[in-house]
């Protein structure tokens, strides 16, 4: 069993992605012919919606653990921000159940109905990434929409962490949400 953690990261060191670094693993493992004798698990501070676990399930995870996930929840439950009656493990208890739910709507859509199958699967179709980093760390993966590279995907990592260890104001208390929801 591989464990893949960015749980070291800190203000000096800066992690892989967690997709590109399991992918990699998986593809050189697969590539060796060692991928059926190798279970992957992955232990990520970046995980927290149900697309990066369908993600990284797809790509090779046998298994993730959100330990920032989990740590957050627990910190809400004990300020009592998700109500009276939730306490931490409560909070995480929920907090999976709902990341199943939601893997088992995304496997059902696709037709898998286990997570045995579903696991390296990479039944996604990537947008907005490059052919040559979806052909080197994603090989299989279809894509008809180009765009970034593996320089650039280090840039947002890089400005991820700046944001995280910096120390910006608004940011001082939660991480900006990576994306528009709406």
């Amino acid at each position: 069993i591989i464990i893949i953690s960015d749980r070291k990261m800190d203000a000096d060191h800066l992690g892989v992605p967690a997709l590109l670094a399991l992918s990699a693993i998986h593809q050189h493992l697969t590539n060796r012919g060692l991928r059926t004798s190798t279970g992957l698990v992955v232990e990520t501070g970046s995980a927290r919606e149900v697309h990066h676990f369908a993600l990284l399930g797809g790509y090779g995870a046998e298994a993730v653990h959100p330990y920032l996930a989990f740590e957050t929840v627990i910190g809400l439950a004990e300020t009592g921000k998700l109500g009276a009656g939730v306490d931490g493990k409560k909070a995480c208890k929920n907090f999976i159940k709902a990341i199943g739910k939601g893997l088992r709507k995304v496997m059902s859509k696709m037709g898998i109905s286990t997570y045995m199958s579903y696991t390296g699967a990479q039944i996604f179709e990537a947008v907005g990434l490059a052919r040559a980093l979806i052909d080197k760390y994603f090989t299989g993966t279809t894509s008809s929409v180009e765009g970034i590279g593996v320089f650039e995907v280090a840039e947002e990592a890089i400005q991820v962490h700046r944001a995280a260890f910096g120390d910006d104001p608004v940011l001082a208390n939660a991480l900006a949400a990576g994306g528009e929801y709406t």
